[in-house]
């Protein structure tokens, strides 16, 4: 069971009816402090939290609920909530999601989260020089941190390096990352075209991302 904790209603709404076709039960509330007692009474399997929320915001839910049990905390983010996501991971949250939320990409972390992550999105990857830490949200070139990486960049590069070396086609981020939300034709370009610049990585000619032509991308371990 999930405790989902939003305070917009038509998002509550919406969401657990898309979950249940992923066979997952969600219960709502619509603020922190309902939310913490909720999950004490509960004792869902995941707790999935917007950071914004009203009473108790979702990062202080996270840390006092981190006192009292261990259940995996999920903490939705949306544009303008980029800074909270370090914060959050430091204080235990087991990932973090974009919101407006893509119940696949929900559906799929909720997952990850429940078996504690092991094998999954919490894991560290390194691509020779390159290294990206979903602990502590940090990427490293080099051993020296990057420019902090918004949520959906950093997540875009996650699953490059997941995959390093092999193709990525523009369908599969699309599905894995926007789900129905990239409708621009140039919104997987454009982030792309950002990680690039944050990886030092030539815009001209990349040599870390590089474009298959008219299919995806690909990650080639810098260095080589």
């Amino acid at each position: 069971m999930v405790l989902l904790a939003d305070s917009d209603e038509r998002i509550r709404q919406g969401l657990t009816a898309q979950l249940a076709k992923y066979r997952v039960t969600v219960v709502h509330c619509a603020d922190g402090a309902v939310a913490l007692l909720e999950a004490g009474l509960r004792k869902p399997d995941v707790l999935l939290l917007s950071a914004d929320l009203p009473v108790l915001d979702g990062a202080t839910v996270l840390r006092l609920v981190r006192r009292r049990m261990s259940v995996p905390v999920v903490l939705g983010v949306g544009p303008e909530d980029s800074a909270a996501v370090a914060p959050a991971l430091a204080a235990g949250a087991s990932a973090c999601v974009a919101r407006p939320y893509r119940p696949r990409e929900v559906a799929q972390l909720l997952s990850l989260a429940d078996r504690g992550g092991r094998g999954g999105w919490d894991q560290p990857l390194v691509c020779g020089p390159l290294t990206l830490d979903p602990g502590s949200y940090e990427v490293r070139m080099h051993g020296q941190p990057t420019a902090r990486l918004p949520l959906r960049e950093f997540q875009l590069l996650h699953l490059l390096m997941q995959h390093a070396e092999k193709v990525i086609t523009r369908d599969r981020i699309r599905t894995e990352l926007w789900g129905d939300g990239a409708r621009r034709s140039n919104t997987i370009t454009v982030h792309i075209r950002r990680l690039r610049e944050r990886l030092g990585d030539d815009p001209h000619h990349p040599e870390i991302i590089q474009t298959v032509r008219g299919v995806g991308y690909r990650l080639v371990p810098p260095g080589r």
